[in-house]
């Protein structure tokens, strides 16, 4: 495999996973899916070391020099792709976490409303009934009223 033919693979492979990390990074991500995103950048990344330190104490200079570079500059990169990816992941989160609480705050300002609701509901039931209660009383006066009336014309009339 010729070293452009290498380049044009690792530069395919970095595209896919580019195009991975969007899709994850485009939907809700869970905590199962972050913790497996890790898990598969960071397998990847100790097999790359792997083969570094493997063509580090092999004998050929020239070549594996050029390699170890490449090799080296490709674990930089996922060191970079995996710093960027917990950042953006972490950026997703307190964002949901900002919607979670805004949802929390919405619904006790709705609650409080219903409760304040209620509360003048029952002020106005007290008031209704207060009032149903001075007209009973000012209805009952009336009528002993009406009685005393009744009584005082029963004992005028014998004297006339």
């Amino acid at each position: 495999m010729t070293k452009q033919q290498q380049n044009q693979q690792q530069k395919q492979k970095q595209q896919q996973q580019k195009q991975k990390h969007e899709q994850l990074l485009g939907v809700n991500i869970t905590d199962t899916e972050l913790a497996q995103e890790f898990g598969n950048i960071q397998q990847q990344l100790t097999q790359l070391e792997q083969t570094v330190s493997q063509l580090g104490s092999s004998q050929q200079q020239g070549q594996s020099g050029q390699q170890k570079s490449q090799l080296t500059q490709g674990i930089n990169q996922l060191k970079q792709q995996i710093q960027q990816f917990s950042s953006q992941s972490q950026q997703q989160m307190q964002q949901t976490d900002q919607q979670i609480q805004q949802s929390i705050q919405q619904a006790v300002q709705q609650l409080n409303q219903a409760l304040q609701g209620i509360q003048t509901n029952q002020a106005m039931n007290q008031m209704s009934q207060a009032l149903q209660q001075a007209q009973q009383s000012f209805n009952q006066q009336g009528q002993q009223g009406q009685q005393q009336q009744n009584q005082n014309q029963q004992f005028q009339q014998p004297l006339q």
